[in-house]
């Protein structure tokens, strides 16, 4: 293992993920565990900007992960996590129809009261990581409960796989929130990448701490419908948007999707301890990783957004690309020993530091150009712009790294 690379990167990553909570812990969280909603880039506050699920997970998820991790831990963070944890319970939680409402307002009343599988997905992931944290049983049995309406209303029976969207009753209903450019007619249910990457996600962390069998079969199909349905075995690009019966309906490549996607189903399959997914997923990843350094990578080591064919169609370089690239090389040079990933990794973190990192405000930009300037029209906090991506992008490849130093030890 080339030492100095490895260890100035753990260097560098321990330093920033700090940066980033103090920023969050500092700025943007709130003493009743509510925290603003949107934060302009030059700091200032919008204080009746609504509040989604979304966010609130990632809060707490990334506190929660940070104990767990034992990330620079503060004695802060277990207070953060509670106070997080009521406020997602209490405010977001839909005590006579069950789930998690997509958004709430500066009163904490819901404004868009859908149950979109993604947002019960990512409440579903940092419950269990706060239970991991804290100890709380409340929250697995409210984790627990998640996956049970996950599977009882939006898993498809007939063709696999998940819808998307659901009215607070339950009835399934068009996609408008995650499908913006409404590539399924109202009349269709719809598919996607992205919610079938995350429910993947939460349930791989569900089941570190409640091992169950049903729970492992619903991880098994669903890493089969990434390969079978998701995935281009040809390009070894997911493809982002499907029917029902998953017929594609877009052509457009989201570079950090597929470099992040790779080591999310890889651990996924670690995490079952299945060897022939584990076996299968290794191959993908190492496809994956260097399908996007060959395809989407710039000469600065920054990732284009988004292509379609051989042409970059987006060479902007938004903030969670960056980081989930430098987790998806750190998980190539695991499975492989080939430097060349660690090196990529390197370069990619030089250009986080270089052009992504707000020095003055804090945190990271939303956006950079190509030219490297940064978007400053875009908030620094909103209902998407978390601590997720960038502070778990420094916790994986910490952690990463310091278990192979042991291990060459």
């Amino acid at each position: 293992m080339p030492i100095p690379i490895a260890s100035a990167l753990s260097d560098k990553v321990e330093l920033e993920g700090n940066r980033i909570l103090k920023y969050w812990q500092d700025h943007v969280l709130l003493p009743d565990g509510s925290f603003h909603g949107e934060i302009a880039h030059d700091g200032k506050v919008n204080s009746h900007s609504p509040r989604g699920a979304i966010l609130a997970s990632r809060i707490l998820w990334t506190f929660s992960r940070a104990i767990n991790s034992h990330f620079g831990v503060s004695p802060a963070y277990r207070g953060i996590a509670d106070r997080s944890y009521n406020f997602l319970k209490n405010y977001f939680w839909d005590t006579e129809n069950l789930g998690f409402f997509w958004m709430i307002d500066e009163f904490n009343q819901p404004v868009t009261d859908t149950k979109h599988i993604y947002a019960q997905a990512f409440a579903l992931y940092a419950l269990t990581e706060y239970h991991a944290a804290s100890g709380n049983n409340e929250a697995l049995h409210l984790a627990e409960l998640t996956y049970t309406l996950i599977e009882r209303y939006a898993r498809d029976a007939q063709h696999g796989g998940y819808f998307e969207s659901f009215t607070r009753c339950w009835t399934a209903t068009h996609n408008s929130l995650l499908d913006p450019e409404s590539l399924n007619s109202d009349s269709e249910l719809g598919k996607s990448m992205n919610t079938h990457l995350h429910v993947l996600e939460a349930y791989t962390q569900l089941y570190r701490v409640w091992p169950n069998t049903q729970l492992k079969t619903s991880i098994q199909n669903l890493l089969d419908i990434m390969s079978m349905k998701i995935l281009n075995t040809n390009t070894y690009h997911f493809e982002l948007f499907f029917d029902a019966t998953w017929t594609i309906k877009s052509d457009v490549i989201s570079f950090g999707h597929d470099i992040e996607g790779s080591w999310l189903m890889a651990e996924a399959a670690e995490v079952i301890e299945d060897p022939v997914r584990i076996d299968r997923f290794h191959t993908i990843a190492i496809k994956m990783v260097d399908t996007v350094l060959a395809q989407g990578l710039d000469t600065d080591y920054g990732v284009f957004n988004e292509g379609r064919g051989s042409s970059i169609i987006d060479d902007g370089k938004d903030w969670w690309p960056q980081a989930e690239a430098v987790v998806g090389c750190i998980n190539a040079y695991q499975i492989s020993g080939h430097t060349r990933y660690l090196e990529a990794a390197q370069h990619i973190w030089n250009f986080i530091e270089q052009y992504m990192v707000d020095q003055e405000h804090g945190d990271w930009y939303w956006k950079v150009f190509r030219n490297g300037q940064p978007d400053v029209q875009k908030p620094i906090v909103e209902p998407w712009k978390c601590p997720y991506h960038n502070t778990r992008a420094c916790m994986e490849v910490w952690q990463r790294l310091s278990d192979l130093e042991a291990n060459r030890a």
